[in-house]
């Protein structure tokens, strides 16, 4: 991990006095969830981009898909 940085979060006083009562690292627990919503909305976002891509590009026959692979084996094989 790179180097770290602080960020605050508010949270009612009420909900502190709860979160000392249960043993757990809260840091380490707030960093492991940002880190798997940050990986979440990339893979959303990437997903989308693909998707624009996908729509933008023309539809291939699939004589043609054929023709290309057997291309491709042809000269593998050579």
């Amino acid at each position: 991990m790179g180097k770290l940085v602080n960020i605050s979060v508010k949270v009612p006083k009420e909900l502190k006095e709860q979160m000392k009562q249960v043993d757990v690292n809260w840091s380490e627990y707030l960093r492991s969830v940002i880190e798997a919503k940050v990986r979440e909305e990339l893979a959303k976002k990437a997903a989308s981009r693909l998707e624009e891509i996908r729509r933008g590009a023309a539809k291939v026959q699939t004589g043609e898909i054929v023709k290309w692979l057997r291309e491709d084996r042809a000269r593998s094989s050579r």
